[in-house]
């Protein structure tokens, strides 16, 4: 267990880095761009992370499990993975420029085709899996955050130099390029295998077909998180794009930490599930949904009464209604925080179509409720569609199907877990 909160911890700290790192650079990109440029900045980057999330969503859980479970050798999976992972990323390259060209205005054609290569690049950084099977998430997290550092510094350079957006969409690209090749050299030494080998066409056939309900979970999950700004660039152009993703910058810091550290621990949950001793794997859980919940609550809490400020703070006077999009989004903190989780739960328990259901549900619900908010009230009414999609894709869903019960009371019993771990206690003094 030790090894597996080391490993989650260090999984924390690069995504604190790579996150905290892209927001202090949107901080400073907003201060110098106007709001219209920074939204076309936003829109591409936007793409680009959806279509890595989409590319790897489907198999990134389902290859770390194979790689533990050790029933095939690591050059087998590894290989396999690649090859899925390279059609989709080629379908979503086509996909995400062709629907710029077509829906979003000429201005984004062009960011849209650059921040997409970042999905090409990621397709290689597969190697990042096994370091994640083994425990050693450490070694990816290390040169992920030293890339990050780096790039952090051109890019700032980039903005006294006077760059123009297509420039910094280009940074934003190359850094997952320059990240995959050092990962992959890593692998190389470490493990002796080489990166892209001749795939087995079958086990590939057969873990594309486990990874179906995942990878279509993946592209629902991918829609509920980013169909706002999409919509939005759509609906009502850019400068909204620019005032909403400033707040959006703010949650995604406070998204990514309990999806970091369950995605880092995961093997640990395999190994408690693989064991039998179901006691402990359910206690696990419990305290794992628990914790997320009350650290979604502080968070959400924290951030409700200071946005203004923060607002204020960081992104100036412009950007002054930004402050109540962060005030919708920080409520979906208990929501989130407990998917993590729960997105760990589906795995080790096999029931990966609920996958699918729970972010298809989110997305239609998403889908449906900016387009009707938006036209009426902008920015505002996106932020109340991305609340009530993540509050359905979270929780709610889980009521609607046998495979999910459990977990929906597992969530429902999370505030009162320590309550009654605190009276089990007491009453064990007593006996």
């Amino acid at each position: 267990m030790a090894s597996a909160r080391s490993n989650g911890i260090w999984a924390v700290a690069q995504q604190l880095t790579t996150v905290g790192l892209s927001g202090l650079f949107a901080i400073a990109l907003i201060r110098v761009l106007p709001v219209a440029d920074y939204g076309h900045f936003s829109y591409a980057t936007t793409l680009g992370t959806l279509g890595a999330a989409v590319m790897t969503g489907g198999l990134q859980t389902l290859a770390v499990r194979e790689l533990r479970l050790r029933e095939r050798g690591t050059r087998t999976v590894m290989s396999s993975v690649i090859v899925v992972r390279e059609l989709i990323a080629l379908a979503v390259y086509i996909l995400f420029v062709a629907y710029s060209a077509a829906f979003a205005g000429s201005g984004t054609v062009i960011p849209t085709a650059v921040a997409c290569v970042s999905v090409l690049a990621r397709v290689f950084d597969a190697p990042e899996l096994y370091f994640q099977s083994e425990l050693k998430t450490k070694t990816p997290a290390l040169i992920r955050m030293s890339v990050s550092i780096a790039f952090f510094v051109a890019r700032i350079s980039a903005i006294f130099l006077g760059g123009s957006v297509i420039l910094f969409v280009a940074l934003f690209a190359l850094e997952y390029v320059v990240a995959t090749i050092v990962i992959g050299v890593v692998y190389k030494r470490e493990t002796g295998n080489p990166i892209v080998e001749s795939p087995n066409w079958e086990y590939t056939r057969s873990i594309a077909r486990q990874a179906s309900p995942l990878a279509l979970s993946g592209v629902a999950n991918q829609i509920n998180l980013r169909v706002d700004v999409i919509l939005l660039q759509s609906l009502s152009g850019a400068t909204s794009v620019g005032l909403y993703s400033a707040a959006a910058r703010i949650s995604e810091i406070l998204y990514i930490v309990p999806t970091a550290y369950m995605g880092a621990t995961f093997p640990s949950l395999v190994d408690l599930k693989k064991s039998g001793d179901k006691s402990a794997y359910r206690r696990a859980l419990e305290w794992g949904f628990s914790g997320a919940f009350y650290a979604g609550i502080m968070v959400a809490l924290l951030i409700y009464f200071l946005s203004d400020w923060i607002v204020a703070l960081l992104f100036g006077d412009a950007y002054e209604l930004s402050a109540n999009v962060l005030k919708i989004h920080v409520f979906a903190c208990p929501f989130v925080f407990m998917a993590a989780v729960l997105s760990k739960w589906i795995v080790a328990e096999g029931v990966l179509w609920a996958s699918f259901v729970r972010h298809f549900s989110g997305a239609a619900i998403a889908i449906v409720l900016n387009i009707l908010l938006i036209p009426t009230f902008g920015i505002v009414g996106s932020a109340w569609a991305t609340l009530c999609s993540y509050a359905a894709a979270s929780y709610f869903f889980c009521f609607f199907s046998k495979s999910t019960l459990s977990a929906a009371w597992m969530m429902s019993k999370a505030p009162a877990v320590p309550v009654l771990y605190l009276i089990s206690r007491m009453r064990g003094k007593e006996g």
